[in-house]
């Protein structure tokens, strides 16, 4: 097996790992946005136990990275190579580090900073996915095929609807904790459904443009 050829399973590996973990946190959430006979502590730990999965599509959009630009790199498509892909890795696993460790300190007094932090580099690396991306397709430069330049653009898309999905997640928050507490208002068990399928429209839209990925990976059209 070549260093390709082992970089491209993996990559594939990747992208199972991500829909399957969105498949399973879509069916929780539902569940637990439904299941109005719970105990309002029982569902707390339900919702609890969802933050902690939804950690690893975030593990996958990290994963995808370094192995997409190494995929990229072996087939002379970037000029990344050698010390550059080591940095590029090294910056991916530092990524990762801060990820987890915004999700960790989350309900600490220093919570607050790190999910701050975390919106800005989110924000950031859109910008350079979407950018990088188009100026590749404007000059050739850094990606040198229109497929992987729509790729890296994406990608910026998949990010953006993360955010998107988050703010849905964010905005349930107004209701949540009277229905931890058992001391619902009318209308907000509706309004907590509500705005998690508006977040589920958002995943969907996630999911077609990781399919087009996918595609435009395989097919490397053009």
């Amino acid at each position: 097996m070549t260093l390709y050829d082992l970089t491209l399973w993996l990559h594939v590996l990747v992208m199972g790992y991500w829909f399957g973990s969105d498949l399973v946190i879509n069916s929780l959430t539902h569940y637990t946005t439904s299941a109005s006979g719970l105990s309002g502590a029982e569902r707390k730990r339900l919702w609890d136990f969802l933050l902690e999965v939804d950690q690893h599509p975030r593990n996958a959009l990290i994963f995808s990275v370094p192995l997409g630009l190494t995929l990229a790199s072996i087939l002379g498509l970037v000029p990344i190579h050698g010390a550059g892909l080591v940095i590029t890795w090294l910056a991916c696993a530092i990524w990762f580090w801060f990820m987890w460790v915004t999700h960790w300190k989350r309900n600490t007094p220093e919570g607050g900073a790190w999910a701050k932090w975390d919106w800005r580099l989110r924000y950031a690396l859109i910008a350079l996915a979407v950018g990088s991306g188009l100026l590749s397709l404007l000059t050739g430069k850094p990606f040198a095929t229109p497929w992987l330049a729509w790729k890296v653009i994406l990608l910026g898309g998949v990010m953006c609807a993360g955010i998107g999905i988050r703010f849905y997640i964010r905005k349930s928050y107004a209701a949540w904790p009277r229905i931890w507490a058992e001391k619902p208002e009318p209308g907000d068990e509706a309004f907590v459904r509500k705005s998690l399928w508006q977040g589920t429209y958002v995943l969907w839209s996630l999911w077609t443009m990781l399919i087009i990925i996918g595609w435009l990976g395989a097919a490397k059209p053009g």
